[in-house]
Formats: structure tokens, C-alpha cells, sequence
């Protein structure tokens, strides 16, 4: 829509602005792309009717709640399109385009899975693609047990957090990795067909050219496109794009910069092995995040932002903890901790913002080291240092957090699906129960936002506000409560303090004169209802940038 497009005035049954001045409204004056006016019906035609004397009054959202689009600020596309296709055997049941897959739990209930899904190809040639393991729910596997389920057809059995995969010996034949030429990968373990970490790069390096065919990748990124606008999102953060390449990118723009999509994509490039494939010279890695601006699409953009990783993944009990595991077992890094120094150091003095992916308590106690230091070298105002995921951290670092300026993206479903299970594995009970500290980062005023990571959690910001609200367990449990947050905490977390964390709070995330005309409309009033019922709240559809778009 243009400046100079009709105006519309929608009613509602209540407008959520998350704006403290107006906090609720019965209308919202539209024009072109942009709100013009939010109050009463009254106010709203009285302050309109001097500038738009031709506008009409819409009653389509009438027996509606509206908050401001939601927002997803760490999700992947490339991530979308690659596991999308793939059959999901997941601990958790997901609502997918294609129907709803239903939770797999225990190690004969997985296997027998597999086998069936081995059994049903057609061609004896085609590979299987499984997503949603988890040696937690599904116990352990290895290349000589996905050698008995196949030892012909290639099989690739994809973590639940993404990090890691395993693989039978046809897969790694038909891929050309032989035990020597991964002799020097130490997140490598050739005998168990087992990749993870930085090793997952190897695999994942070899499996490009299948993952990313066309109609494939494609038909992922649709899939992906359409839980999206189920999820009532109006914008959404790719925080690590270009790790696939050009061709990801190609392929993004092809899918969700189309006229058909209802939302807006920031792109943060990737800055951790950008870095090193440029040999740690920082001014070519700087030079080319730069140049990442140039690209100007109708609903991409990539910001002044890069994004490094910190320590392993949460779902694979790989991050790094202060006390260890209650096994024994060690955390892994994404990157040693001198490395992320030296990234870090090379974009912060460029001026850009800096998002990390980092989970445990040794994995922030880093991070934020790296902060001060980076503050006391090269002192910047208002750099939104924005710490991502945090599944664990201690209240000293909450503190240190706040002080130092950091921001929090966090991921509340680990609670939800992990909390209770880590209580008996691995972490124990007291750490566990005080997964994502939100009360605590809120009431020491961090800016505190929530995100999905998809795959890691549906793209559903309200089911995150429900974790984060509840802190239920799959039982039912409540796993600490006292870091349960208010309803409008957050819905501010998936909205406007989402924005903050982009720096994009001034254009998105509360509905205002000025700012794009991003709605989410929903059947019910999350004020209402008992929280435990956010989750359950329908999304009639969204407005994205003045247009309605009804699911």
C-alpha cells in the first residue's frame, strides 16, 4: 500500500497496544503501511477527519482482540527448510502443515518408529531423513544400530536440538566420509556415526547438496512460511544467516520476500566461522558484514548485527556448566573461549550488535567477561549486547547482567519440555527448576524478550508466553515459581521488548502513531482468561503492514 491509500479506521474488541500511555483502545486508524491514530472510535474519526475525510470504518476485527504483530526475534530459516521435509519423530507433539505429528517417547517406541518409516520408502535408493531425537526420551543410538535398521539405504538421524546428527554407514559411504578423513575432528566419533557440535559442520558441508535441492529446500521454507503465520507473527530474526551461503539466501528471498508473505525477516549474519574462514582477518569479515546492508529486498533486511556461538547445544546437555554434570559427562564450545574474544572484539569496534548463542552458566560467566572487557577497552553506549537462549545462569549473573547492559533473548520451552527431566538427569533439581530466570532479568529491568529458535520450540509466541507465565513441566508440575512472570510481562516479551532486542522498537511491536500497522488478532483476551489457557488462545489471522491476512 502506498502513503496515500484509503484510510481505515478497525474496531475492535480491544485493541492490547502495549503502549503505557494508551494501553488499550476500541480503534486504530490505518493508512498505507502505517497507524495515523489509536483511542476511542470518537477520537479516533475526530483526529483523522481533518487529514482523511474520505476514510472508512471496518468492522471486520469487531469481535476480536488485537495486540501488535507478534514477534519471533531468533528463529532459522535454513533450518525451516532443511528439517521441514524430514520425517519427525520428536518427544514433543508439533502441528505441522502437513498435520499434527504426535510424541514419540522411550528407546523401543522410537526405534519401531524408525523401522516403520524405513520400511514405507518406495525407492530402496531414497534416504531417511528423521528429525526429533533425543537420548533423553529415546535412549541411546549409534551407526551400529542404524546399520540393522539399514545396512543399504542412507540414514541420517537429526537431534532434537539440531546440533548433532548420527548417521549409518550407507549414509557416510554415500557421502564420501571415511574414518581418516575426519581423523582431526574432535566433535567427530566415527565409530558411533556420531556428529555434533563444530563436527555437525562436516556433515553438514557433505549433506548441502541434498538438503538444499530446490523443491525441496522450497517446499521446507513454505512449510515453514505457513506455521509462522499460524503463530499470529508479523516479524521474525534469521540469527545466523549466510551459514548455508549464497544459495540460502537465493532461495529466502524467493519464499518469503513474495508478495504472499505475511511478515518481515531481519537478517543477522553469522560472525563466528565467517571469521575464521577468512583467516581471523577482521577487516575482511567486517568488510563483507558491511556490505550485507547493500541487500535491499521488500520484506529482508539484514542489520547492523552479527551473531557468534558461545557453547553447545541445551537439548544435548552440551552446554557448558560451572559444576559439571551429575554424570560426569563435559559441555562442549561452539567456540574456544579466546576465539569468541577475538570475534567479538572485531565487530564490537565496528559498532555492530552483537548476538551469542550461549546456554550454560560457564557459557554466560564467558560472555559476560568478554563484555566487560569489551566495555572497558572500547566504552559503548546502548550496545544491546543481546545473550541468547540462556537456558541456565545464576542470580550473581543476573546481576552482572543488568549491570554490564546486557539483553536477554530467552527460550522458555526449555522448562516445558526439559525441566523436569533435567531434574533427574544431568543437572539435578535445584538447577533444573531454575531454568530462564525471567522474573529475576525483569526485576533487575533487563530487557527481556522470548524466542523460539524454531525447530527448538513451535514458532507459537504465545505457547512461549505461556511457558514463561506457568513454568509448567510435562507433568503439570511448577518448576520454580518464583520466576513466573505476569501475562502482560510476557506478551510485552513477544512484542515490544522483542523489538527492543533488534533495535527496532521505534518502527515494530506495540501499536502506535507511527509505526507499521503490524497486528495480531486473536478470539479471546489473554487478560481474561486463566493464564494456564494462553497457549490455547486461537490467532484469527494477522495485519501485516495495513493488510489483513485471515488464516
Amino acid at each position: 500500500m502506498g502513503e496515500n491509500s484509503t484510510t481505515r479506521v478497525y474496531v475492535a474488541r480491544k485493541f492490547i497496544t502495549m503502549d503505557d500511555r494508551v494501553p488499550s483502545a476500541d480503534a486504530v486508524a490505518v493508512r498505507g503501511s502505517k497507524v495515523i491514530a489509536v483511542g476511542s472510535l470518537e477520537t479516533v474519526k475526530a483526529s483523522i477527519q481533518p487529514i482523511a475525510p474520505g476514510f472508512e470504518v471496518d468492522f471486520t476485527l469487531e469481535d476480536k482482540v488485537v495486540t501488535p504483530g507478534l514477534i519471533d526475534n531468533h528463529l532459522h530459516p535454513y533450518l525451516g527448510g532443511a528439517l521441514l521435509p524430514m520425517e519427525f519423530i520428536p518427544p514433543d507433539d508439533w502441528e505441522l502443515p502437513r498435520g499434527t505429528v504426535e510424541a514419540v517417547r522411550g528407546k523401543d517406541a522410537f526405534s519401531n518408529r524408525l523401522r516403520e518409516l524405513e520400511s514405507n520408502r518406495e525407492s530402496p535408493d531414497e534416504w531417511l531423513f528423521t528429525w526429533g531425537f533425543s537420548q533423553y526420551f529415546h535412549g541411546e543410538i549409534d551407526r551400529s544400530e542404524l546399520d540393522r535398521i539399514s545396512n543399504s539405504r542412507p540414514v541420517v538421524v537429526w537431534h532434537r536440538s539440531f546440533h548433532e546428527l548420527y548417521m549409518n554407514s550407507a549414509a557416510m559411504s554415500a557421502l564420501g566420509i571415511s574414518e581418516s578423513s575426519v581423523a582431526d575432528e574432535p566433535q567427530v566419533d566415527w565409530n558411533a556415526g556420531h556428529f555434533y557440535e563444530t563436527g555437525l559442520l562436516v556433515a553438514l558441508t557433505a549433506l548441502t547438496p541434498i538438503l538444499l535441492e530446490e523443491g525441496r529446500w522450497k517446499r521446507g521454507l513454505f512449510d515453514l512460511r505457513e506455521m509462522v503465520h499460524r503463530g499470529g507473527i508479523t516479524t521474525i530474526a534469521d540469527m545466523s544467516a549466510g551459514l548455508l551461503g549464497e544459495q540460502e539466501l537465493a532461495y529466502l528471498t524467493d519464499v518469503f520476500d513474495s508478495e504472499g508473505t505475511p511478515f518481515r525477516t531481519y537478517l543477522v549474519q553469522e560472525g563466528s566461522s565467517l571469521l575464521a574462514s577468512m583467516g581471523n582477518d577482521s577487516t575482511k569479515a567486517v568488510e563483507f558484514v558491511r556490505g550485507r546492508k547493500d541487500f535491499k529486498g521488500k520484506r529482508l533486511q539484514f542489520l547492523n548485527a552479527v551473531k557468534l556461538f558461545a557453547d553447545g547445544a541445551f537439548f544435548s546437555q552440551a552446554m557448558q556448566m560451572k559444576a559439571g554434570y551429575l554424570d560426569g559427562h563435559d559441555g562442549e564450545w561452539m567456540s574456544q573461549p579466546d576465539d569468541l574474544l577475538l570475534a567479538a572484539r572485531s565487530y564490537w569496534n565496528e559498532g555492530f550488535q552483537i548476538h551469542v548463542h550461549v546456554n550454560g552458566d560457564l557459557g554466560v560467566e564467558v560472555m559476560l567477561d568478554i563484555l566487560d572487557t569489551l566495555r572497558r577497552e572500547t566504552p559503548r553506549d546502548d550496545h544491546r549486547f543481546t545473550l541468547h537462549h540462556v537456558g541456565y545462569c545464576s542470580l550473581d549473573q543476573v546481576e552482572r547482567i543488568a549491570e554490564l547492559g546486557a539483553v536477554v533473548s530467552a527460550n522458555p520451552y526449555y522448562i516445558h519440555l526439559l525441566g523436569e527431566l533435567y531434574s533427574q538427569h544431568g543437572l539435578g533439581p535445584d538447577r533444573a527448576t531454575h531454568l530462564v530466570r525471567s522474573r529475576s532479568l525483569l526485576e533487575r529491568r533487563v530487557a527481556l524478550s522470548l524466542h523460539s529458535d524454531m525447530t527448538i520450540a513451535p514458532a507459537k509466541p504465545l505457547l512461549l508466553a505461556w511457558c514463561a507465565v506457568n513454568r509448567l513441566g510435562l507433568s503439570g508440575g511448577v518448576l520454580g515459581p518464583e520466576e513466573r512472570i505476569s501475562v502482560h510481562q510476557a506478551l510485552r516479551a513477544v512484542t515490544l521488548d522483542a523489538a527492543f532486542a533488534l533495535r527496532k522498537e521505534d518502527e515494530i511491536g506495540s501499536i502506535e502513531v507511527g509505526k507499521f500497522a503490524d497486528l495480531t488478532v486473536l478470539e479471546d483476551d489473554p487478560y481474561s482468561l486463566p493464564p494456564e489457557k494462553l497457549k490455547d488462545i486461537s490467532v484469527w489471522g494477522t495485519m501485516f503492514e495495513g493488510d489483513l491476512y485471515p488464516l
